[in-house]
């Protein structure tokens, strides 16, 4: 591809090459026709001379003589050569011209009676030397006879001038061009080259370059157009880095968010798909999966899916493996609002199905909780009313068993609301500095008779110094209360607990270890659910609500701590409570 240089320099010259050829044309023509008309006049008064001077003045037979004569005299036409013809062209004067036939255009002219003017007639000279003439002929009359005059002069002079004058227009035109060429080529240099730097900037922009500025040479309409477009490459570049940023904004957002976002184009590609979309469906390679498969394992139904609205949401939800996961899917347009693809947004509400299912089980753990006691109450006294009155013995015996119904229904109530108070106001709590040591020490002794009445010991070894903490004396006791009572209650006769205190960096950690039956590791991490239990039957018969470690586990946390549990089966439980140290 030719630059514009080249152009502008190519076309400028041929410009220049055409009008001056034209004009060295009509110049050598004209300088031509003025040269024929000079040589003509020449030739004219040379014949009006001869005429004058010897045809008239002297009979035919004197004017071989006269030529003589006329030869001699000194005059600026020797190179005129004139012959004198009879009225049919046959030569008469000179002598030379004897042997000579002229049958140019001038003497054929000249026989019809009229000036006769030929160019370029070729014929002999006095020495036989074929030559290029310039010929004029004039009928005259002497005595009532018709004669001719005939002048010519030879073309070469004319030819030499008109040749040396064509060089010096050949010259002069090649010079011009000469000159055109190289003052067009520094002038279209002057615009071809911020051309050139704005179309070599142009292709860096297109690459990512916009930091590099143009040089501005010049005020007129070019530097002009280089100022802008350095503002533009500006603008350009300010709002590229905005872009940027905010896309990288949306790509860290994208991928650091919980939910999953899968973007399809409208021929049903993958664009988009962060890494909890991956996560979410277990799947390692998104970028091959195409919109029709993915709309299928997601449970919608494509044909709706196409025919979706701008503002249209399809939603569904599946299980993956041991996930819930809420899906919804809605088209994206563009600014002719056409739909250019699809989003689908996954969300994990594993945790919200999982808060549905303890709901439901709270409810009814809580009815059966209550259902049964009040069955049992309402059977015996339904038995004392039909006449169990009247016997003592039998009536005190229900009476007893109303009664414990009756208070296992009153702890029951009283967990609930405890949980209840917790949930609504977990740091409603009146907090002192006190010494874990002794608040341990304190509930090992308040333990001590259930665990001797099972031949139980408890084993503690106390620590040489106090642990402070922050904390609620009775509820950290209530929660201490609660795990020995378990490990007592769960623990076989005459079998050891253990009670220690540890020391780490930032907290203090109380362990209680018993060696109870242990509980299963697909139970362990639901132990602190409310009205879970491990063994049911057996809990109910020991009197338990199910309650006792959800409330512990909300104490501790209310306090900052945290409380864990580890177990085998057959090997007990260790229950493990960690205390943040007081701050000095």
């Amino acid at each position: 591809m030719l630059s514009i240089r080249i152009k502008m320099v190519s076309i400028c010259t041929a410009v220049v090459l055409i009008v001056m050829s034209i004009s060295a044309s009509f110049m050598l023509i004209d300088v031509r026709n003025t040269e024929q008309q000079t040589i003509k006049n020449q030739l004219m008064d040379r014949a009006r001379y001869v005429n004058d001077q010897i045809v008239q003045n002297f009979p035919p037979g004197q004017w071989v003589d006269e030529f003589e004569q006329l030869r001699r005299l000194p005059t600026e036409a020797h190179y005129i050569q004139e012959v004198i013809l009879s009225g049919i062209g046959t030569p008469i004067a000179p002598f030379e011209f004897g042997n000579h036939q002229f049958t140019d255009q001038a003497v054929i002219a000249a026989i019809g009676g009229e000036l006769g003017f030929s160019i370029g007639t070729r014929g002999p000279d006095f020495n036989d030397i074929e030559q290029e003439w310039i010929a004029f002929a004039m009928p005259v009359e002497r005595d009532g006879i018709s004669y001719i005059i005939y002048t010519r002069i030879s073309a070469r002079p004319m030819n030499d001038r008109l040749a040396q004058l064509t060089g010096s227009l050949v010259m002069m035109v090649l010079m011009a061009l000469i000159i055109t060429v190289i003052l067009w080529y520094l002038f279209a240099s002057t615009i071809s080259e911020p051309i050139v730097a704005l179309t070599r900037h142009a292709k860096e922009m297109s690459h990512g370059n916009l930091n590099k500025e143009l040089k501005v040479h010049s005020q007129d309409e070019i530097g002009q157009l280089s100022a802008s477009f350095n503002h533009m490459a500006k603008g350009l570049n300010a709002m590229v880095s905005t872009l940027a940023l905010e896309k990288s904004k949306h790509e860290a957002v994208l991928h650091n968010m919980a939910d999953g976002v899968l973007a399809y184009d409208a021929m049903g590609n993958i664009t988009h798909a962060n890494t909890a979309a991956g996560i979410l469906l277990q799947f390692d390679d998104l970028d091959q999966q195409p919109l029709n498969e993915m709309l299928m394992r997601l449970g919608f139904d494509q044909e709706e899916v196409m025919s979706l609205a701008s503002d249209g949401v399809l939603e569904s939800t599946i299980t993956a493996s041991d996930r819930h996961i809420a899906a919804s899917c809605t088209p994206y347009t563009h600014q002719q609002g056409a739909v250019d693809g699809f989003v689908i947004v996954l969300q994990d509400i594993t945790k919200h199905a999982r808060l549905d299912n303890m709901r439901r089980e709270f409810v009814a753990n809580v009815s059966h909780e209550l259902r049964t006691p009040l069955a049992s109450i309402s059977s015996y006294t339904e038995t004392l009313l039909g006449g169990a009155l009247d016997e003592p013995e039998t009536a005190e015996e229900f009476l007893r068993v109303i009664e414990a119904e009756a208070k296992r229904m009153s702890l029951l109530v009283t967990d609930l609301l405890e949980l209840s108070r917790l949930d609504d106001n977990p740091a409603d709590m009146e907090l002192e500095v006190v010494d874990l040591v002794g608040l341990t020490k304190m509930a090992v002794k308040q333990c001590l008779i259930a665990a001797q009445e099972k031949n139980q010991t408890i084993l503690f070894e106390e620590p040489n110094k106090p642990y402070f903490v922050e904390a609620s004396p009775s509820r950290i006791n209530q929660v201490l209360i609660n795990i020995l009572s378990n490990s007592i209650k769960y623990s076989p006769k005459e079998t050891d607990i253990e009670v220690n205190l540890e020391e780490t960096e930032n907290s203090y950690r109380l362990l209680m270890k018993d060696n109870g039956m242990g509980i299963a590791k697909e139970d362990l991490t639901r132990i602190f659910e409310r009205f879970y239990r491990v063994d049911k039957a057996r809990s109910r018969a020991l009197g338990g609500t199910g309650l006792g470690l959800a409330i512990a586990k909300e104490i501790m946390e209310a306090h900052g701590g945290r409380i864990t549990a580890t177990s085998e089966p057959g090997s007990g439980t260790l229950m493990i409570l960690r205390f943040n140290k007081l701050l000095e």
